[in-house]
This record gives structure tokens, sequence and C-alpha cells, in this order.
């Protein structure tokens, strides 16, 4: 979802006469705390990794509170995703109807809780509605999306908007 995010994001931003060179300019600050938090959430599957990258995006965020979207969408998408993985004891939940689109070996996995921080929507499921509820189908954007992460994509557009932004714009396509 990140991806397709940054692709559509760089692809508007050019369209509109942005540019890559503008990031330095651009007054953006800390650019690391949130790649190593997605590092983080990739790579070491744990509860203290998770927290622990939830905190760096806040940090990145407050520094950062100039780009008022880009805050207001990672922010609240960050808070969607942490409540819901805390409030089912640190796992993700995936909706049934996104986990029978799976792959008969990828639902297998899923419902034996094979992967990691991910686990199969059940009747003790609390704040579903905040959980992995959407499936895209589509390679290479394959996978499950909440409501949390849809507003994290937000949250990258807006920021790769803001600082690709040519000084121009009309006052309904800027992100700052």
């Amino acid at each position: 979802m990140l991806i397709l995010a940054v692709l559509c994001a760089l692809a508007a931003g050019w369209c509109t006469g942005g540019r890559l060179s503008r990031f330095e300019g651009a007054g953006l600050r800390l650019l690391p705390l949130p790649v190593a938090a997605l590092l983080l959430q990739r790579f070491f599957l744990r509860p203290w990794t998770l927290l622990l990258s939830y905190g760096l995006l806040l940090v990145f965020l407050v520094c950062n509170r100039h780009l008022k979207k880009t805050a207001l969408f990672l922010g609240a998408g960050s808070l969607c995703n942490l409540t819901v993985i805390a409030a089912n004891g640190w796992r993700m939940p995936v909706a049934a109807w996104a986990a029978a689109l799976m792959s008969d070996e990828g639902s297998a996995a899923l419902l034996s809780g094979a992967i990691p921080m991910y686990a199969a929507a059940d009747a003790h499921t609390r704040l579903l509605f905040l959980g992995d509820i959407l499936y895209c189908p589509i390679p290479p954007f394959q996978g499950f999306a909440s409501i949390g992460d849809i507003l994290l994509a937000l949250g990258v557009f807006f920021c790769l908007m803001a600082v690709m932004a040519p000084s121009r714009l009309p006052r309904w396509l800027k992100c700052g």
C-alpha cells in the first residue's frame, strides 16, 4: 500500500511540475526515522519493535508538524493500527472475507498462526473494523490493508507532494 502511495505521489508531483530535487529545501526533518520504523516493522517482528517503530514515527511527526496533512494522516493511521494491534494481543486481525481471498496455503498459514504479527479474526476479535479488512489481489501490491494503512498511505502521499511541490499550485492541491 505504501509503495503504491509513493508511486502515485511521484507521478502526481511530476505532473504538477514538482521535482525530487526540492527535497533538500523542503524543511523535512529526521527523514531516516520513518524509514527505520518501516524496516523495524518488516524485519523484526516483535511487539517491542512495533512500539519502537511507532515511537520513531511519532518523533518524526512532531518534528514535521508544519506539514499538517502529513502529520494528520500519518498520526491517525498509526493510532488506528497501534490500537487494533494492541487490543488483539499484538497481532493485526485479518477479516475472514479478506482471508478467504488468499491462496489455500496462505490461508492455512494465517489460520495456524504461522504469519508473525497477524491473526485470523474470530468472535473474540476486538475493533475488527480497524483490522485488515481489505485485500488487494494485484501484484506487486498484493496483500491486506486496514483503514490505518490507507491513512498512512495518504500521509506518505501528502508528504511527498508537499516536498516536491512547486511554489505555485492550485489551492486545493496544496499539501502542506
